[in-house]
């Protein structure tokens, strides 16, 4: 999509340099200050097709094939706890430097949170105080509970940063208001009947005594750990509920429904049969009237026992008193004229209105909302229970006021559409108005049952825009797809909030209107899921971008002040990257590289203009660059590489093929070269989970990649050829079919390579362990066969997803992210690497599923699953001849044409360098560098002879560089002051 933009001005706050005869301190540079207007808009591309079940599968089928036991197929019930268990008593680097290095002390890494601060995650849930609205409590499924008071517009994360980070149905204790519980676990993601679980890793409820300021597990949620099969029902837990007149709490779990009278210290279930199920078969519901005369009880029709699934009420909530009044009898169509038969009708999401007497229900009906005769989704039954005599009530089918917009189906928005097994599924009711409904899906709608004409029954207010806007939002303005939950709070009949997808909504006074109005809730909720995130590779400014599940991709264009997001592309982000400056004089322009899952691949072309202190845009744009015939036709997770030495080079993967652009800013769908010799050598079904390319030395380069089959190629040289075959270079000790989930290159010496599995142990069929290594370490990777070593250590039991190599002044670091935090160590030794934990609070125990290092200053980004992105200023880089990037191939390095002489090399006063002949060249950039990266000064001149004063420079070594103002010839020199 092409977007000629009217000039945007951008304050820029730089420090000047200062002249390059005088000295600066060699502190860490200053990076470029962009402020962009309020009224500026990047204008987002967005896929070309919304989310459907099929797609909605795939990326539940990814998520398991990163985690399940390449033997077993299965993931581990109660993973997520011994993952916790195991890392534990992993020390920090801090508290233990006196064992790194024969006792040299480390100073802990500072990890800054960089956002984003105005978008969140996947959100399930939002309770309100009674006492005091202002008081919210939400989580994130991957991203932990978080605690506002002030209406939401600031979020405090309260999760304990040693525990689990789900949260998915929160509750307030009307009886004792300063009592709140929090259940865990997501049961969307089935793979199969035997397996129950993934990513969400749902175990126990929490349990708050302080009004939601701290959390604690309730022990007799979380029983003994049974390998690989669902062994306690509050490993999923639907909705949790507490009768205002006694304080019992009931529990929609996995199957049944419990209760607890004793402030969940014992639990008895209530409601159950006595058949086992897969999760989205245990799917239940539970809600208590506001005046604690009914609780109401939801068991999925997916549920095998006949005699359970239905809908079901008591008055006193014990065992023996629950009464089904709808889900029919077995062998017969139910008793509700129009009500689905079992077992085609699956979760039900109940809801009852102001006065308690009316019981909404809806229900997954089977049915799709794809296909050539699309039909909505879900049923829709209301039952008149004021007698409380359920021989009595009065049910009216309301199938035709389940949401389905005139004159309009598109798949993933209209006809009413809830993805997998009822994954997005909510209703509530207008306190003040039993007619006006809002149901949630893939997008929300008010529903006005006192209308009869299709064109007024329904009203699009949330979710998806496309459709609807006559612009052509894809988006409703500052609002998110997939609904989850639909709240008022106490007190309210206009104020709405919502729980989905990109954190949490509220409009205040205009839920009847025709547009209504929304307002984001996500300062400091950081709970984005991301896949991927990267940094701009120069030190001009700190950039950062990301692609996440559910929200595409961000960039952050001054992550040191503010932590506000700017969304570059819709759908699931998967691979993203971007450039340094290209400078010409005044003129700066740069590309951002971006990707969603199945393939598709996006660029951002931006032409900055310098003039004082200011930095203005004067051209964006974005196209559409995937190779031809790739396009939503690829693996889930989208991946591309840029070359550490050149920009211009990119490598884009899809499945087992692999392209390559040496003009990637130019490059078109139709202009790719296609690398044969990796499509004639990996097998079809072998598609690419990483890929790392090593910087050059001594005219070579490598590029590693592995694979989901658990295999590790070298590729000689691709900047030079096509058909070169990759080498296997696979561990011997690697079992076959593990995802290999991240590499990494040491930049200073490409036969230096990490590479991480993120795949779990697991137990076969007769009992017996099936280990999955999963960090390996290799010091001599361009070798026939590289000798590699398992360097798990503690970290044997987690999920390893992603790697980075530091490379220091004083060493080098490795850093690995697990699904419980981020680890790091010095020194490799085999099975006895001892691994330090990196970071505390939010950032300790989160998912870490992408790490990228900028090399020249050392800067080490950190991609979490469930609570954003992180920062942390390692320092110490160690500059390196051909560390400078540049936008062209294969830049000329000490061509003595370039630069002829640089003398002495050893002085107390000065160095001075001569010319040569390349009298194309007008104008040179001349810098000087620390040892550990930090750059001195810099100055721009003629190109002619000069000269460098050392004399106010400490003692000891320099590095001199001097680059072509076109980026094509560099010198660089090691220099000394005496």
């Amino acid at each position: 999509m092409n977007c000629k933009l009217a000039t945007a001005r951008v304050i820029l706050f730089l420090v000047v340099c200062t002249p390059f005869l005088l000295y600066r301190p060699a502190t860490k540079p200053s990076k470029l200050n962009f402020v962009i207007p309020s009224s500026f808009k990047f204008s987002s591309v967005q896929p070309s097709e919304e989310e459907n079940e099929e797609f909605t599968e795939e990326r539940i089928a990814h998520e398991y094939r990163m985690l399940r036991n390449p033997v077993t197929g299965k993931i581990p019930a109660h993973i997520r706890e011994q993952e916790l268990e195991a890392v534990r008593n992993i020390p920090s680097r801090e508290a233990n430097s006196s064992l790194w290095r024969g006792g040299s002390i480390l100073a802990q890494n500072t990890y800054q949170s960089v956002g984003p601060n105005n978008v969140g995650g996947r959100s399930r849930t939002l309770a309100f105080d009674k006492r005091n609205p202002n008081i919210m409590i939400t989580g994130g499924v991957t991203g932990g509970i978080f605690r506002s008071t002030d209406g939401g517009n600031n979020w405090t994360f309260v999760s304990g940063e040693n525990d689990i980070r789900s949260a998915t149905t929160i509750a307030q204790d009307p009886f004792n208001p300063d009592t709140w519980y929090c259940g865990t676990g997501e049961a969307f993601y089935p793979i199969s009947s035997q397996d129950v679980s993934n990513g969400t890793f749902g175990f126990g409820i929490f349990k708050s005594t302080n009004n939601g300021v701290s959390w604690s597990k309730l022990s007799f949620t979380v029983s003994s750990n049974n390998e690989n099969q669902l062994d306690n029902a509050f490993d999923l837990v639907h909705r949790i509920a507490v009768n205002p007149l006694n304080g019992n709490v009931y529990a929609a779990v996995h199957r049944r429904i419990m209760r607890s009278t004793d402030g969940g210290q014992s639990w008895q279930a209530v409601l159950e049969g006595p058949s086992p199920t897969t999760a989205t078969g245990g799917i239940t519901d539970v809600i208590i009237a506001s005046n604690g005369s009914k609780i109401y009880a939801a068991i999925t029709g997916a549920n095998p026992d006949r005699s359970l699934a239905g809908v079901w009420e008591s008055t006193t909530g014990d065992v023996g008193s629950w009464k089904r009044i709808a889900g029919g009898a077995s062998g017969q169509t139910d008793s509700i004229p129009g009500w689905q038969p079992y077992p085609k009708w699956e979760r039900l999401v109940l809801a009852l209105n102001g006065t308690n007497s009316k019981l909404f229900i809806l229900y997954k009906n089977g049915k799709s909302a794809d296909g050539a005769v699309p039909e909505p989704e879900a049923d829709l039954f209301r039952a008149d229970v004021s007698s409380g005599n359920p021989a009595t009530y009065a049910w009216s089918n309301l199938n035709s006021y389940v949401p389905d917009e005139p004159n309009y189906n598109e798949a993933g928005i209209d006809p009413y559409t809830t993805q997998f097994s009822g994954f997005n599924m909510s209703m509530n009711v207008k306190p003040d108005n039993d007619n006006i409904l809002f149901i949630g899906g893939s997008v929300l709608e008010r529903v006005n049952l006192a209308q009869t004409d299709p064109a007024l029954k329904f009203r699009r207010i949330g979710g998806y825009g496309k459709g609807f806007f006559p612009s052509g939002n894809f988006i409703y303005p500052d609002h998110h797809p997939d609904i989850h939950g639909i709240y008022f709070p106490p007190g309210s009949n206009d104020v709405m909030f919502t729980a989905d997808d990109g954190g949490i909504h509220k409009t205040t006074n205009s839920t009847l209107s025709d547009t209504v109005t929304w307002m984001p809730l996500n300062a400091n909720l950081q709970t984005m899921q991301y896949q991927f995130v990267n940094i701009q590779p120069d030190t001009d400014a700190d950039f950062i971008i990301g692609g996440a599940q559910d929200n595409g991709t961000y960039i952050n264009l001054n992550p040191g002040t503010a932590l506000d997001h700017i969304q570059l592309s819709g759908g699931d982000g998967a691979s993203a990257a971007i450039t340094q400056f290209f400078k010409t004089g005044n003129t700066w322009k740069q590309y951002w590289y971006m990707s969603v899952v199945q393939g598709t691949l996006y660029r951002s072309n931006l032409t900055w203009q310098i003039s004082g202190n200011t930095i203005d845009l004067t051209d964006y744009s974005q196209n559409e660059i995937t190779p031809t015939g790739e396009k939503d036709n690829g693996q889930w997770m989208t991946l591309f590489v840029n070359d550490p030495d050149s920009s211009q080079h990119l490598y884009y993967n899809n499945k087992n093929k692999l392209y390559r652009t040496k003009t990637a800013s130019t490059v078109t769908s139709s202009t790719w070269t296609q690398m044969t010799g990796v499509n004639n050598t990996i097998p079809d079904n072998e598609e690419f989970s990483a890929m790392a390319i090593s910087k050059s030395r001594n005219g070579t380069k490598y590029l590693y990649f592995g694979t989901v089959a658990g295999k590790i190629y070298r590729l000689n040289n691709p900047n030079t050829s096509t058909t070169t075959t990759p080498v296997s270079i696979t561990p011997t000790s690697m079992l076959q079919g593990s995802y290999i989930a991240g590499i990494s290159v040491n930049p200073r010496n490409p036969d230096t390579v990490l590479a991480v599995v993120s795949n779990y142990d697991g137990v076969n069929a007769n009992g017996q362990p099936v280990t999955v290594n999963n960090i390996f370490w290799t010091g001599n990777a361009t070798s026939a066969n590289p000798t590699w070593q398992v360097i798990d250590g503690a970290l044997g039991t987690v999920s390893s997803q992603s790697c980075a190599i530091v490379v220091k002044t004083t060493g080098v670091e490795y850093y690995v992210g697990t699904s419980v935090g981020l680890y790091s160590t010095t020194t490799i030794a085999g099975a006895g690497t001892q691994w330090f934990n990196e970071g505390t609070g939010m950032i300790k125990r989160a998912i870490v599923r992408s790490l990228v290092n900028r090399q020249k200053d050392n800067t080490l980004l950190v991609g979490t699953h469930g609570n954003g992105a992180f920062v942390a200023s390692i320092g110490n880089a160690v500059v390196l001849g051909n560390d400078v990037i540049t936008g062209i191939n294969d830049p000329v390095t000490n061509d003595k044409n370039f630069i002829r002489l640089v003398y002495p090399t050893s002085s107390s006063n000065a160095v001075f360098f001569n010319t040569g002949n390349m009298y194309t060249v007008k104008t040179i950039s001349v810098e000087l560098f620390s040892m550990n990266g930090q750059k001195i000064s810099q100055a721009q001149q003629a190109y002619q002879n000069g000269s460098v004063k050392l004399g106010r420079l400490s003692r000891g070594n320099y590095i001199l560089q001097i680059t072509s103002s076109d980026g094509k010839y560099r010198h660089v020199q090691k220099i000394s002051k005496n």
